[in-house]
């Protein structure tokens, strides 16, 4: 297993409620966590309520407000870990270089930085897509004297208090910082290049009896939680689809919001949109808008022209000074699917694959790719449910395909499933706001959308229930192979 954050730790205790104990997680970092253990910038939280961003099978009574911060996702990441017993299965400081199926012993072989190497009957690959961050070619950047870093990368004993700040970029990272930062810093400048639809978060603090409520009445958490689900499922989910009247309604709803707090027309007119809401990913904030009413707060929306020594010039010609500049760019999908070298069969390469077509038959499995499954792979993200909901139906999936092959056969989709499954996705997603014409992380250069599943939540977990064994090319191993599959004891 790669990675430990949701996807690895979900997948653990799968393995270990299958009674399978040999097995081993792979996580180059530290400690558990993955997203919420790269991403602790002041303001970090969920943007889906935590009572819905939690495994199903672990309800946490004891979440502190309705979009729960950072710092108690990782907790609870890690209290699942302990409690599940999958702890000891983790090795940390393990970056994955090379994962090669040797036909040889029909065995994976994962290299890991150090010169450590495993070998496995079966790999899954657990690392989410917020984990590569995006760092833009900032002509000049590199002459800048001050601090750089990408909110993923927040140091621990940064300090901006009474700093000139730069932010590039206004996205869902952005939102959540500006409102911290704005309290302590001289000055904020955002550099923003497209406003986005921001609605209402209505975040707060439960009480002490709603907590103790949740305590101990859990069939008021599972009701809590259903209640989520079906928000999510019946009014979001219509949002994206590409004729939705809804649509137009929030996006007014939105914009009014915002023109209600935000009293400076000027600045108005730099966060209304020009493109239809849905395009772009859909942010929530409370703060984000009342900080930008702050006297020590700019939004700037002239372009970056370069970066010298003491600041950023716009593209007017306009210097800003800056002590600080921090990049709010968000992640690059494709380069985090590219980011570990995967060789199957007949030196097929995983890279040069998906650097030409990024795609996977249910999410999870590659022709040529025998017995290596994906929890978060092409075309699982979401804007209509929670992510935690689609990897538990993917690790539903995966536990499938593991009891189809076992130990002694080799599981792999044939190329025809693959490519109808891809066609229909596709087709599905020409029909939604998202291929409508705005540039977005959803689409790549070519417009191609590989990241987003363009269904219901619901429908996504049917299609993991309805496997059909025509799908897939399932083959007995060679009395060779058999005879030599061994795993180290870990």
């Amino acid at each position: 297993m790669i990675g430990a954050g949701f996807s690895g730790i979900c997948m653990g205790i799968k393995f270990l409620e299958a009674g399978n104990r040999d097995f081993i997680i792979l996580e180059k970092e530290k400690e558990i966590g993955g997203t919420w253990y790269k991403n602790r910038y002041p303001g970090a939280a969920c943007d889906v309520p935590s009572h819905f961003y939690c495994f199903s099978f672990a309800p946490n009574p004891n979440w502190s407000h309705v979009y729960s911060p950072q710092m108690e996702i990782k907790t609870y990441l890690k209290d699942c870990a302990e409690e599940f017993g999958v702890q000891p299965h983790i090795r940390f400081d393990s970056e994955v270089e090379l994962i090669r199926f040797d036909e040889s012993t029909a065995l994976w072989h994962v290299s890991v930085a150090g010169g450590r190497d495993y070998s496995a009957r079966h790999v899954v690959i657990g690392s989410g897509g917020l984990n590569t961050p995006n760092i833009p070619h900032f002509s000049g950047l590199g002459n800048f004297t001050g601090e750089v870093f990408h909110t993923a990368c927040w140091p621990k004993d940064v300090d901006l208090s009474g700093k000139n700040v730069a932010l590039i970029g206004s996205a869902a990272s952005a939102v959540q910082i500006v409102p911290e930062v704005a309290k302590i810093a001289k000055r904020v400048m955002i550099f923003q290049r497209t406003p986005n639809y921001i609605a209402p978060r209505l975040d707060r603090a439960y009480t002490k009896s709603e907590l103790e409520m949740f305590r101990k009445s859990a069939w008021r958490m599972k009701m809590l939680r259903l209640r989520l689900f079906l928000r999510y499922e019946f009014f979001l989910t219509p949002l994206f689809l590409r004729r939705s009247w809804l649509r137009r309604v929030v996006a007014k709803r939105v914009n009014d919001h915002m023109r209600n707090v935000i009293k400076d027309p000027e600045l108005q007119k730099k966060l209304v949109p020009d493109y239809e809401l849905g395009c772009k990913r859909i942010l929530i904030s409370d703060d984000y808008f009342p900080a930008l009413n702050r006297e020590n707060v700019s939004v700037i929306t002239d372009g970056i022209s370069n970066m010298d020594e003491t600041g950023v010039v716009d593209a007017l010609g306009k210097h800003h000074d800056a002590d600080v500049i921090v990049l709010a760019t968000g992640f690059d999908l494709k380069k985090q699917m590219q980011s570990i070298e995967m060789i199957g069969r007949e030196g097929l390469s995983l890279k040069k694959l998906w650097a030409e077509d990024p795609a996977a038959f249910q999410g999870a499995m590659v022709p040529g790719f025998p017995n290596a499954y994906f929890v978060t792979g092409p075309n699982t993200g979401v804007g209509s449910t929670s992510v935690i909901y689609m990897i538990e139906a993917q690790a539903a999936l995966i536990m499938k395909c593991l009891g189809l092959a076992g130990k002694e056969r080799l599981i792999e989709p044939t190329q025809a499933a693959y490519d109808d499954y891809n066609l229909k996705l596709q087709n599905d997603l020409a029909n939604t706001v998202w291929a409508t014409d705005c540039s977005s992380w959803y689409k790549d250069e070519e417009g191609r959308i590989s990241t987003l599943y363009p269904r219901a939540g619901r429908q996504f977990k049917r299609e993991k229930l309805r496997l059909r064994l025509s799908d897939f090319d399932i083959r007995q191993k060679s009395d060779r192979q058999l005879t030599n599959q061994q795993i180290p004891s870990q």
